[in-house]
């Protein structure tokens, strides 16, 4: 379960977001953290943080990580240099507001907070949690505050944490900073702050931090599993299947720990009728897929791929309407099966893929599962009328292709740069395999 709370500096953000993950037994991530720590780096690197190109184009040397004290207090690095209390200074904040407008530093802190996010129970606290980073987020809160309640906030944390500013440091100036700030989130063209639609607005003003925890630990939902349940229709011939699968063709699955919730294309190679509902009992959650007519003709199979969500189509899934039921079922929040080769291979080799899932994923914004089957064309080649009753089949998917890594490149060129990334994505699971499946798949 995901929780994200977003709101401006000063409402309690932080405070909140730990008391709830810590009542719920959650991880708890300070994505303010993350920029801050890019801004650290800016200035031991001697980086003009109003230099975009140079800020971008030190971003592949930053190395981020969270770790745990003996007490258990999260402690934050950057490379070897732990930056917990080094990150909390005013001129940090200030350029970390200046470098989160830069798309390129925002990738590459979406995807380490999208990784995170994906391994467990968590409560994300920021500016564009809610909108960006988690729009499916199980619950969104965005916090407020009166303006001169967040600055004498403010004032009295830095206080707390740098005495020696008593002298130098008025609520005036950090209210002055804050409106600036604010206008600059709010305004900004990449992730600007604002409430999602969804989202429950609480104001703190008036509440202590221990009254905005129980206001959002009562609203969270019953935690459930990672993956939305299954009908039962579906789940009834998904364990069949898969138990004939496990019997009869010591079905092995590996790399579900790169399978996370909300909508996806899974994309493999075809070479077998066996593909398909295969693919669909290898998958930890209700997938979609579309078929020829001619398959719902075929004794058993057609019956099994109708109740594993197969939607029929009548010209291969090239024409528009097709199209148009791929991507409403994308924007319903579905996962879908794909073979990009376009169709089956007669030889078992992976074929030159089309771009059509390129299409996809810009037209959706969808995440791309890439999967390798092997051992299916063995057991049902295109050449055999009937299937073989025995064999071996191994499943493996890798790591998810974000659209965000093509986003703001030209349509042709970000089809054919995704179409790439995913032929080499399944060769690499087909090698990975190939070579003994040792450790993680790639």
């Amino acid at each position: 379960m995901i929780i994200a709370i977003d709101g401006p500096s000063g409402t309690g953000k932080s405070t909140v977001a730990k008391g709830v993950a810590g009542k719920l037994g959650f991880t708890f991530f300070d994505t303010g953290a993350m920029y801050r720590s890019v801004a650290w780096k800016i200035l031991q690197e001697g980086i003009d943080p109003s230099d975009a190109q140079k800020v971008v184009a030190m971003m592949p040397l930053f190395h981020f990580q969270i770790r745990a004290d003996d007490k258990g207090d999260r402690l934050y690095f950057v490379g070897e240099h732990e930056v917990t209390h080094l990150i909390r200074t005013r001129e940090i904040s200030t350029i970390s507001s200046q470098i989160a407008a830069y798309p390129e530093v925002r990738k590459c802190l979406v995807k380490i907070q999208r990784k995170f996010g994906h391994s467990c129970n968590a409560v994300f606290e920021g500016r564009d949690m809610g909108t960006v980073v988690f729009p499916d987020a199980d619950l969104k809160i965005f916090l407020t505050a009166r303006s001169e309640v967040r600055a004498m906030r403010r004032y009295k944390e830095l206080l707390n944490k740098f005495p020696d500013l008593r002298e130098t440091l008025s609520v005036d100036e950090i209210f002055q900073e804050m409106e600036e700030r604010d206008k600059s989130d709010a305004t900004r063209a990449i992730s600007p702050l604002r409430q999602a639609p969804d989202a429950v607005l609480i104001d703190t003003s008036d509440l202590s931090a221990s009254q905005a925890i129980d206001k959002i630990v009562r609203l969270t939902p019953k935690v459930k599993g990672k993956f939305p349940s299954m009908k039962f229709s579906y789940w009834l011939v998904y364990s069949l299947a898969r138990l004939f699968f496990k019997i009869f063709f010591r079905l092995r699955i590996y790399g579900l720990k790169h399978f996370r919730p909300g909508p996806g294309l899974i994309a493999a190679n075809h070479s077998s009728f066996y593909d398909p509902p295969v693919l669909s009992i290898s998958c930890p959650e209700e997938v979609h897929f579309l078929g020829k007519g001619s398959l719902f003709r075929v004794p058993l199979l057609g019956w099994l791929i109708r109740i594993l969500n197969t939607h029929p189509v009548s010209k291969g899934g090239a024409d528009i309407q097709t199209l148009k039921l791929m991507i409403q079922l994308l924007k319903e929040g579905k996962k879908l099966i794909v073979f990009p080769e376009g169709s089956r291979s007669e030889g078992g080799q992976l074929q030159p893929l089309e771009r059509g899932i390129a299409f996809l994923a810009q037209k959706s914004n969808a995440t791309i599962f890439p999967a390798y089957l092997r051992g299916t064309f063995e057991a049902w080649p295109r050449s055999r009328k009937f299937p073989k009753l025995v064999g071996k089949i191994t499943c493996v998917f890798g790591t998810p292709i974000e659209w965000d890594d093509f986003e703001g490149l030209p349509k042709r060129e970000s089809e054919e740069k995704i179409t790439a990334r995913l032929e080499e994505a399944i060769r690499a699971l087909q090698a990975w395999l190939e070579s003994g499946a040792h450790g993680e798949p790639p």
